[in-house]
């Protein structure tokens, strides 16, 4: 560990990679105040190549424990093995109470976070006014003032979006991959983990791919294995003579892979999903999908984003699924709005 840091933070890491992103403007924010401090983070490992992309973070430490898991025993022998790092403050981001047992067994001194599940005695600077920061970023930002200074997001200074370096594609992975890069990429971010409220009909995904592949360019459907079964749709409903424009490589990259694939890219449709939040990152043109969820929450932090909003009466629901079983919000949203999008997009 270096010892020359002014101050030592620990951040809790949030699961969702969308989330973690967005974490980063917490990051750029305290750097800003303190361009001394160290800034280590507790993450998921899967995370730590996109975490590498981070310039602001000085240490990642694992965070071993699977989503919902917790293991009382476990935390304390890790929250024991942190004390040597001696941090001055912990900053929790996830809501749970377990979360915020680690920086309690560290013995870090000033341990910060908003107001979750009745974990009052493990967060000793607690924010309980989440409603008065709206969006997710608000939140993150806010924990790196003193509420004396930030009291609501009226309150909070002009802050930094998120900010990913991309790298050029190396000659193994587009022969891996079969890409082709000689023409304009469209990605489509065609999954989200969160729950089918949140993914656009596979045949609005097609259309939009036929009309871009009609126009010179190809198509590129980046996500996780669990998302090229829903790419693979999408490719079968792609007009037959452009098939060969269609490259469905989900779950065939790591994070970063994914991240300098979409620096290739002219542009991107996403579902509101965690490569949503990575294109933003990216600084990268994109049309994004909100049906169940809201831009007053998680919009992408880019000014290269055009968001396109049901507007069923029933939106926001923030449900993994339909409580109706129409899934109107997702219908209401057609291609050919995404495709007027496109073409202000590409003629800009």
């Amino acid at each position: 560990m270096n010892n020359n840091f002014s101050k030592k933070y620990l951040i809790i890491s949030p699961s969702w990679l969308g989330d973690l992103i967005m974490a980063q403007s917490l990051f750029i924010t305290l750097k800003q105040q303190e361009p001394d401090c160290q800034i280590d983070i507790y993450a998921p490992q899967y995370t730590f190549p996109i975490l590498d992309r981070m310039p602001q973070l000085t240490n990642k430490i694992v965070n071993p424990f699977m989503h919902g898991s917790f293991n009382l025993k476990e935390r304390f022998a890790e929250g024991k093995k942190l004390r040597n790092y001696h941090y001055d403050c912990v900053i929790v981001l996830p809501n749970s109470f377990k979360s915020a047992l680690i920086g309690l067994f560290a013995k870090i001194p000033l341990r910060r976070g908003f107001k979750g599940e009745s974990r009052y005695f493990v967060i000793n600077d607690m924010r309980s006014n989440k409603h008065d920061f709206p969006k997710m970023v608000e939140r993150y930002v806010s924990l790196a003032y003193s509420t004396s200074k930030v009291k609501t997001a009226k309150d909070l200074p002009i802050f930094n979006y998120p900010s990913l370096e991309t790298k050029p594609l190396s000659k193994e992975l587009i022969s891996r991959l079969r890409l082709d890069i000689s023409r304009k990429i469209l990605i489509l971010g065609c999954g989200a983990n969160y729950g089918p409220t949140k993914l656009w009909p596979t045949e609005f995904f097609a259309q939009v791919s036929s009309w871009w592949i009609s126009k010179g360019g190809s198509v590129v459907a980046l996500g996780s294995k669990k998302d090229a079964e829903t790419a693979s749709r999408i490719q079968k409903d792609v007009d037959k003579s452009y098939q060969s424009y269609f490259f469905n490589i989900a779950g065939q990259t790591s994070l970063v892979e994914a991240l300098d694939i979409i620096g290739q890219a002219k542009c991107a449709v996403c579902n509101d999903s965690g490569l949503m939040h990575t294109v933003a990152a990216a600084d990268k043109p994109q049309i994004c999908i909100f049906a169940s969820t809201s831009t007053q929450y998680t919009p992408p932090l880019s000014n290269k984003a055009i968001c396109l909003e049901s507007t069923v009466k029933c939106h926001p629901c923030f449900k993994k699924t339909c409580r109706y079983n129409t899934y109107e919000c997702l219908k209401q949203i057609r291609p050919e709005q995404v495709i007027e999008k496109l073409e202000t997009i590409v003629l800009g």
